[in-house]
């Protein structure tokens, strides 16, 4: 079933059941925000690299609104929801873009998540975390062991650049995005012996725990 929503891109990737802050400060996404503060509804969060507006993306709402200027412009934070895949490109007549887009769903059952894998991917973040000397707050592994997409929680403390996030987003496999993860941790690690400042990739992720 199709379904038509508005879109916004940006140069990021939000994941289902992340939260991430916005400033909103273009005319046509602050009517887009006013719209849906007002009707209770949502919008698309695409990631947009280079030229190209990505397929797959995320389905958010507006959970906080933290400040609202003068100008109008404002300070949000939005949680993902869910994925979608979108099928076209339409311009509404204030200035932003509908799309029909469909649902993304898993194609394996929760119940065959390999927790032999996903446990050596948390001892991988965990050793990775203590090598760059960053602390994260317990809200962060309190939400990874609630959430039934751990690889997605994972994903916003992984140094992952926007195309690798785009591709795990894009991944219809649990299991397959822990082991993709996994793999990114190998690399990561000789990378951050090499070079600090990949440290600074990691916590400055953007996502709100």
């Amino acid at each position: 079933m199709n379904l038509k929503i508005p879109i916004f891109p940006l140069a990021l990737v939000v994941f289902p059941n992340s939260k991430y802050p916005l400033h909103i400060f273009e005319e046509r996404y602050k009517t887009l925000i006013n719209k849906c503060l007002a009707n209770g509804t949502g919008f698309g969060i695409v990631s947009r690299i280079g030229d190209t507006i990505s397929e797959v993306g995320v389905y958010v709402e507006v959970i906080s609104v933290t400040k609202i200027y003068e100008s109008g412009e404002l300070d949000i934070v939005v949680a993902g929801k869910w994925r979608f895949k979108r099928m076209n490109l339409d311009m509404h007549p204030d200035g932003y873009y509908d799309c029909d887009v469909t649902k993304v769903s898993d194609q394996e059952a929760e119940s065959d998540l390999n927790y032999n894998l996903f446990f050596a991917l948390k001892q991988r973040v965990q050793e990775m975390l203590k090598l760059v000397n960053f602390n994260v707050n317990q809200g962060f592994w309190e939400a990874l062991e609630k959430t039934n997409l751990k690889s997605f929680k994972i994903a916003e403390k992984s140094g992952l650049s926007i195309l690798q996030q785009q591709e795990l987003l894009t991944i219809r496999s649990e299991n397959k995005r822990l082991s993709y993860l996994l793999e990114h941790f190998d690399k990561l690690e000789e990378k951050l012996e090499e070079n600090r400042a990949m440290r600074e990739l990691i916590l400055g992720d953007g996502y709100l725990n």
